[in-house]
């Protein structure tokens, strides 16, 4: 079984990719990048994807409800970067991308999936996947599996919720990700709900090929070695945290500082007066200075 770190939105840059191929990741996804923006030259939308020459398996993902557009915005990528292959987001449930007839909107209209699938397989050979839902109002996963497949998809990632259960906690159908994995011909990822070892233990003798990790990471990018049945010492999470936080550092803007705050929030969860920590850092008294100063007591690490 592979393990994967999932396609975060402001989350997996190549900096935390980089922590997560050291935490033992098999393959990473890029943050979800808009066909539509990338058509209109926005920089910062490009910019997401830049791959560092040391990420051995790293997909992008784009979306977008448009099969020409995202066919334009991943032949620019692609004379730019070569991935390890493209995923088409079919899973978003965010407002704002499902108004575009992008994410999971495209599981009430698998036909318009299919085209999208097809329209990518003419204009690359990389491995092509689709991520999707169970469905979005009702469930519908099988017929847009099926569309994925049969245009081109080379294999799938099933996000076993509906689009109005968003990400809650404990909705997650285990069931739909292991059917799917017995029906398909390609092989089939599950996302959602794994956030220890045990949590495995569902899948055994069943032919699911892998399993994708998202907020099972923050804080813990080092989840996949622990999911491989590894260990990490207190000593080695310091390293990986103190080399985090130099990633954002070296960077220097308004919005690396933002990232150090979080992540150190997340790094944070389960210590004790953790609180107390996350007041402090989010304190708007304290610059950027003062904020690494308490980071390295609170983690006794050095910045």
């Amino acid at each position: 079984m592979n393990f994967y770190l999932a396609p975060l939105a402001e989350i997996t840059s190549k900096e935390f990719r980089l922590l997560c191929y050291e935490g033992g990741a098999d393959g990473c996804f890029s943050e979800m990048i808009s066909a539509k923006a990338v058509t209109l030259r926005n920089r910062k939308t490009i910019a997401l994807s830049e791959i560092d020459e040391s990420e051995p398996r790293t997909f992008l993902q784009f979306f977008g409800g448009d099969p020409d557009v995202i066919r334009e915005a991943a032949e620019k990528i692609l004379e730019r970067v070569t991935p390890a292959g493209i995923d088409i987001n079919a899973g978003c449930p965010v407002k704002k991308v499902v108004a575009a007839h992008a994410g999971s909107a495209l599981m009430d209209d698998p036909e318009r999936l299919g085209k999208i699938v097809k329209t990518l397989r003419g204009v690359t050979n990389l491995p092509l996947s689709v991520k999707i839902r169970k469905g979005f109002k009702t469930p519908n996963y099988e017929r847009c599996a099926a569309e994925a497949v049969d245009n081109g998809a080379d294999f799938l990632t099933i996000h076993p919720r509906l689009r109005t259960d968003m990400f809650t906690a404990g909705t997650c159908d285990f069931d739909v990700s292991i059917e799917l994995a017995e029906k398909l011909p390609v092989p089939v990822i599950h996302s959602g709900d794994i956030k220890e070892k045990s949590d495995l233990d569902r899948f055994k003798g069943t032919k699911i090929a892998g399993v994708m990790i998202g907020r099972g990471a923050l804080g813990k990018p080092w989840i996949f070695r622990e999911l491989k049945g590894g260990t990490v010492t207190d000593d080695e999470k310091k390293e990986i945290m103190a080399k985090h936080f130099r990633y954002y550092l070296d960077l220097g803007t308004k919005t690396a500082h933002t990232m150090i705050r979080r992540h150190a929030s997340w790094y944070s969860t389960g210590m004790k007066v953790s609180a107390d920590f996350r007041n402090s850092i989010f304190n708007p008294a304290n610059d950027i200075k003062e904020v690494i100063e308490i980071i390295n007591i609170f983690f006794d690490i050095k910045l």
